[in-house]
């Protein structure tokens, strides 16, 4: 499996550098990281002082090195802006199936978010499980209920970090049934 990373804004390429490498690790796959990509100014919501995920996800569909092209390469979109989606006050993440692309935000990821020490290694841990959770759903799992499997929905940050980087035996039979190892 290949996984394409497409960074959106301005992003430490530490952080992408990691991420690539525990994907890689974790899905036996290959990673690749594609060129930076400037977000775009219609996604901001002034009032909200945050970024339609929605909005993005069709931008990156029309940028012609990304073009969502085979279902089985997921693509994964990584941010550091705030998002929101429809009725929602915000999202770590979101995904589209029909491309098999999903985009991931680390701004409420990040400790300072939450008024603590700026810490990468947490916000790195935190990025992965969601990564890992958005390339899930590529695979057709969808929500578990286990608090500790990566797949269990997060409605806030600490749900994140109750969750394991990996997928409960579950999801992982849920997987095998439809013929999906890794």
């Amino acid at each position: 499996m290949l996984i394409r990373v497409v960074p959106l804004g301005n992003l430490n390429d530490r952080v992408l550098e990691v991420l690539c490498a525990q994907l890689e690790i974790f899905f036996n796959s290959k990673c690749r990281l594609l060129r930076k990509i400037e977000i775009p100014p219609e996604a901001h919501n002034r009032f909200r002082k945050q970024y339609n995920a929605e909005t993005i996800m069709n931008f990156i569909a029309d940028v012609p090195e990304v073009k969502f092209i085979d279902k089985d390469i997921p693509t994964l979109i990584i941010t550091d802006e705030d998002m929101y989606y429809r009725g929602m006050n915000f999202c770590f993440g979101l995904e589209d199936p029909t491309k098999s692309a999903f985009i991931v935000s680390t701004a409420r990821l990040r400790p300072e978010f939450y008024d603590e020490q700026p810490n990468d290694k947490k916000t790195i841990e935190r990025l992965i499980k969601e990564a890992i959770h958005e390339i899930g759903h590529s695979k057709g799992l969808y929500h578990c209920i286990n608090p500790k499997c990566v797949m269990c929905f997060s409605p806030s940050v600490s749900d994140i970090d109750i969750k394991a980087r990996d997928f409960c035996e579950n999801c992982k039979i849920r997987m095998m049934t439809k013929g999906i190892e890794f």
